[in-house]
């Protein structure tokens, strides 16, 4: 059917005009509304990942308040996996982005819980991640695990 063809096509055009015109020009990033992401594939420490990202331009990910959709976005990519996002509270005590805002969200219940039997070393639960079940999670800084950078186009 010729008009399913061109549908196709034409939708297909469309979506690479958007890709091209995104500024995610880099491979494994993906666009989003005003930003880029990148879902990797790597594990790495917390403190590792966030400087990753920076060295790409970037922030490990943060969620801007009440942005569902954008949420939605992170967890079809993410589940079932468990990746590590922009949240700390190691140097205040209080949680915050990697941009220094404060942290304004729903989290998983009974988090951030500070478990300290991780058998990761001394130390709480200090940086934020995305756990497998797309909920928001605290845990140690030392585990390894995938991350999530986000950078604006």
């Amino acid at each position: 059917n010729n008009i399913s063809c061109n549908t196709i096509l034409h939708s297909l055009f469309l979506s690479l005009i958007d890709l091209l015109t995104s500024g995610c020009t880099e491979p494994d990033w993906i666009p989003f509304r005003n930003s880029c992401y990148l879902f990797s594939q790597d594990v790495m420490n917390w403190t590792k990942a966030r400087d990753y990202c920076e060295e790409k331009g970037a922030l490990l990910l943060k969620i801007e308040d009440g942005s569902e959709k954008e949420w939605q976005f992170v967890i079809n990519f993410a589940k079932p996996h468990d990746y590590w996002v922009g949240l700390t509270d190691q140097n205040t005590g209080q949680w915050r982005w990697t941009d220094d805002t404060p942290y304004i969200m729903n989290r998983e219940a009974g988090q951030p819980d500070e478990w300290t039997e991780h058998g990761l070393g001394e130390g709480g639960e200090d940086c934020g991640q995305i756990a497998y079940d797309g909920l928001l999670n605290d845990a140690h800084c030392s585990a390894k695990m995938k991350f999530i950078c986000e950078k604006q186009n």
